[in-house]
Order: C-alpha cells, then structure tokens, then sequence
C-alpha cells in the first residue's frame, strides 16, 4: 500500500477517514494513527460522544432497574392485599406473577448497570 501524498510505503492508515499514511504524514499527538489534526479532533469528538453515550445507557439501567423494584414491590402488596380484600385466585395469582416478573427484571437491570 503507497501513501496517498508522498506515494511512498505506507505504514498504516488513517482511524479516523481511512488514508494510507507514511512516516512523514503521521501525527503523533493522538494515540491511533491519524493523518491530520482534523481527523485526531474528529477522534476525539466521537470518543467523547460514546464515553456520554455508554454514561447515559447506565444511569438508564439503573433507573430502569429502580422502577422495576418499585413495581414489583407494589404488586407483591396487591397479591397480598387481594388475598385477604378479593379471595379471587385469578387476581393474586396474576399479580404475583406480575412481582415475579418485575422483581426479575429489576436484578438483570441491576446486573446490566454494574457492567
């Protein structure tokens, strides 16, 4: 592979847009390999995109995880109270399962945040 500018052997390519790249056309004040400054402020920019974006997916998991305690939590007491107001066995057996389900799904959300 020849570099693009001085069609000399390339060394690499460039991370961000893909250009083959000599010794003299490699910027080394970014950790990859990049031709530019634009491409290495461009890097840059999208590292810090995707830092924000995996940051927002966890708080997400935890609020998620929150809200799935919260209901499970209320439906165990609507079993329980329906149990003892509703002697229905449809409506202690359904909400129940509905604690199950969402005390469940509230441990993985859990599980997921701490990755």
């Amino acid at each position: 592979m020849k570099c693009l500018t001085h069609n000399s052997e390339a060394i690499g390519i460039c991370a961000y847009c893909g250009r083959a790249l000599c010794n003299e056309c490699s910027k080394s004040s970014s950790p990859r390999l990049v031709c530019s400054d634009n491409c290495a402020a461009s890097l840059a920019r999208d590292d810090k995109a995707m830092q924000m974006i995996l940051q927002k997916s966890v708080q997400s998991a935890r609020a998620s995880a929150f809200y799935s305690f919260l209901c499970g939590g209320l439906s165990a007491a609507g079993a329980i109270g329906a149990h003892f107001y509703l002697p229905s066995p449809f409506l202690i057996w359904f909400t129940a399962g509905c604690a199950v389900v969402f005390i469940t799904s509230g441990i993985w959300y859990s599980f997921v945040a701490k990755k």
